[in-house]
């Protein structure tokens, strides 16, 4: 197992007065519910490299349209020029209204769309006017949670200043060289050549095997349907519920799937393992979803065959051949998401520890929001400790066993 570092950031309180601008440095905040309104503006901070995918219009507007999510789109402007730009969804939980990043549910890091030039001189923002800035343009909501933001992220405007507690999972991340020796290098490279050898000459004895990749929606829609079906059948023999069988969740990730840009690049790559021959001839062993976005690559989400060929460690396999192929192509950085998992640890030498921000913009909010940071803390104490966390796991499993048992015949 490779070694990891964390990266972590001291939590931070707010300011407790308030610091006004220095004249003529005014913030002010613009709501809107249309893309379309924005376009331009949209476009040019998404192309900062800094800004994560699951803020871009791809993400966005694929939850907006599968979900209905109630979208508000939030541009702080200094002196009427912009400086960042949020897409927030608004939902209601315990009477309680809060906004979050649009399907951030499902996204690995968040950004917001940030212009990291006018920031830079952006006078300092507490926290206070933040809340301020929001309420003052209509958002309807009691508190404002900015979740899954990395240290350096949250450091910089218009988070500095607020209240922040450690998210409650971290992410990996495995560094990317043109050597693919190299990335290798950082993992135990030996080890993983070796690994990588026993797989393939168990599939050679079953006939085989093909990289997939969804280049065209057919074989794209094939391969995430694959990982649908091999991720339910995970989830139930674990007993736990399945995140991804809401049909909105669903027909979200297959307009990612099908959304395509001038080059026929998909915003959401599948990638897979099929069998080339034998008995199981075009079974789909093991699929991954993958985005890309200025030579980062992020793993969404991935699955695997418990039955056919479960003693090729197909999973393993297909993720060596996506990051020799992203290391291969210039990519950067191949990050594995949010959740602490050992195989994560196997292949990342790089541990972030995320961040989540929260403003509470009226009076329940800011009564809500020492229990909405208290329940973030506890479930990073859960995550943490082994007996809790397989006692949450046992708990979360509770409906779906007793469903199963009630639809099992006397």
């Amino acid at each position: 197992m490779a070694n990891t570092h964390e990266m972590t950031v001291p939590v931070t309180r707010p300011t407790a007065a308030r610091q006004p601008h220095p004249s003529g440095r005014r913030l002010t905040a613009h709501l809107a519910s249309v893309a379309d309104d924005l376009t331009a503006l949209w476009q040019r901070l998404e192309d900062d490299p800094a800004v994560a995918f699951h803020q871009g219009r791809a993400w966005v507007e694929a939850w907006r349209e599968a979900t209905g999510a109630n979208l508000c789109l939030v541009t702080l402007e200094q002196d009427g020029a912009a400086v960042a730009m949020l897409p927030l969804e608004i939902k209601r939980s315990c009477g309680l209204s809060i906004a979050r990043f649009a399907g951030t549910a499902f996204s690995n890091e968040n950004t917001g769309l940030l212009d990291s030039v006018r920031l830079a001189d952006l006078a300092p923002v507490t926290a206070d006017e933040l809340a301020l800035t929001l309420s003052q343009a209509g958002l309807g909501a009691d508190v404002v949670l900015f979740d899954k933001l990395t240290p350096a992220t949250a450091a910089d405007a218009p988070y500095s200043a607020l209240p922040k507690v450690f998210h409650q999972n971290p992410s990996f991340q495995l560094p990317l060289f043109a050597d693919f020796s190299a990335v290798l290098a950082q993992i135990n490279g030996k080890r993983r050549r070796k690994k990588m050898r026993v797989s393939e000459r168990r599939l050679e004895a079953m006939g085989g095997y093909r990289h997939l990749i969804g280049e065209d929606d057919a074989l794209a829609l094939r391969l995430l349907e694959t990982f649908f079906r091999q991720k339910a059948l995970r989830f139930a023999a674990q007993g736990l519920p399945d995140v991804f069988a809401d049909p909105a969740v669903r027909t979200f990730l297959r307009i990612l799937a099908t959304d395509r840009d001038a080059n026929g690049r998909a915003a959401l790559e599948l990638h897979g393992l099929e069998l080339a021959g034998g008995d199981h001839e075009g079974e789909i062993i093991a699929v991954s979803g993958l985005t890309l976005k200025h030579g980062h690559v992020t793993c969404q989400f991935g699955s695997i065959n418990d039955v056919i060929a479960a003693d090729v460690s197909a999973g393993e396999l297909l993720f060596y051949r996506m990051i020799e192929r992203a290391a291969l192509a210039g990519h950067k950085l191949f990050d594995f998401g949010v959740g602490d998992q050992s195989y994560k640890r196997s292949w990342c030498p790089q541990r972030t520890e995320l961040v989540d921000c929260y403003v509470p913009l009226n009076l329940k909010g800011r009564l809500a929001a020492p229990l909405i940071a208290g329940m973030i803390r506890l479930k990073r104490v859960i995550k943490t400790s082994p007996g809790l966390h397989r006692l949450a796991t046992w708990l979360r499993g509770l409906p779906v066993r007793r469903q199963k048992a009630a639809a099992e015949p006397d």
